[in-house]
């Protein structure tokens, strides 16, 4: 930002300050000051710093008065030029470093059966699953988080002026005061709303869905191909995220699937041999790290012969 430019910005943010004061403010006044403030960060900031000179200013002897009325008598002005003295006295150089920046970006990831919690400066939280890597940055008008792979769950403290998004592949969920958890996979986006609200969006052409608002209990699930979207009960939410505790819920589900899901977790991995093994299914709580647990049901319940192979373990009939 030039010197002109920012001089410019202080005076324009002065005289929205010193118009504020005056009797009769309108409706449309307002809606041009808001405009005005919109425009650019830089223009908030301009008129907060402005803003809170002008109080200083209130405070100077040779300004003071002893009737409220006499704060629009000639004095004003002099209030005015005051307020712009002192703003450019503690603005200088420093206009530059307030201007907008790039967004500050930061990558976090987890290996095989980690799992991490990030802190935002804002409140908000990320809980990041095993093998997982989000992009986080911001500015001073949006926080934006990129889910590379993976899964996170979002606990996001809502902001009329600085939306969260989080980008996934084609897709983009807009946070409107939320929780919710997003999961990317090779070729699979699945998004579930949890509590609040929060809007979903493809961002190019071959993601050819509308937008959605979504509302608790509301999962939708997209591939190359398809979109579906269903509804689950808050319990089944809790289930699918599991994981947040140590665990994985499973109900009625194919020994193929267990094996897939423990393997996300696990580096030592379980195949299934056989497709009649495959098939068979099971309910069951299991430890995300907790392959040795699933080996025993297999073979306690089922029967199942267990092998172990290097860094694999082989169950078959």
């Amino acid at each position: 930002m030039t010197a002109s430019s920012a001089r410019s910005m202080r005076e324009a943010a002065a005289k929205w300050r010193e118009q504020r004061d005056q009797p009769g403010w309108s409706a449309e006044q307002q809606a041009a000051f808001d405009a005005w403030l919109t425009q650019s960060p830089a223009h908030r900031i301009a008129y907060l710093r402005v803003d809170h000179v002008w109080e200083r200013a209130d405070r100077l002897s040779a300004l003071r008065v002893s009737k409220p009325e006499q704060w629009h008598s000639p004095a004003a002005p002099a209030r005015l030029a005051v307020a712009l003295l002192v703003a450019a006295i503690m603005g200088g150089a420093a206009w530059v470093s307030y201007a907008p920046q790039q967004p500050r970006e930061r990558v976090y990831s987890t290996g095989i059966g980690g799992r991490e919690t990030l802190k935002l400066a804002d409140g908000s939280r990320i809980e990041l699953n095993t093998g997982t890597t989000v992009r986080v940055s911001s500015d001073t008008r949006t926080r934006r988080v990129t889910l590379e792979k993976g899964e996170a769950f979002f606990d996001i403290v809502h902001s009329n002026t600085r939306p969260f998004v989080v980008m996934a592949g084609d897709h983009r969920v807009i946070d409107l005061g939320t929780k919710f958890m997003i999961r990317r996979d090779p070729g699979r986006f699945e998004v579930a709303l949890v509590e609040g609200k929060a809007r979903l969006e493809a961002v190019n052409g071959k993601a050819a869905a509308p937008a959605r608002d979504l509302v608790p209990g509301d999962v939708v699930i997209a591939t190359a191909n398809t979109i579906t979207a269903e509804k689950k009960a808050p319990q089944t939410l809790n289930n699918d995220l599991g994981w947040r505790r140590g665990v994985l819920v499973f109900r009625d589900t194919a020994l193929a699937d267990v094996a897939e899901e423990l393997n996300r977790y696990n580096t030592q991995k379980i195949i299934i041999a056989n497709p009649e093994v495959a098939r068979l299914t099971i309910g069951a709580t299991i430890p995300t790290h907790g392959v040795e647990a699933f080996t025993r049901v297999a073979k306690g319940v089922f029967g199942l012969r267990i092998e172990h192979r290097d860094n694999t373990i082989v169950i078959s009939k």
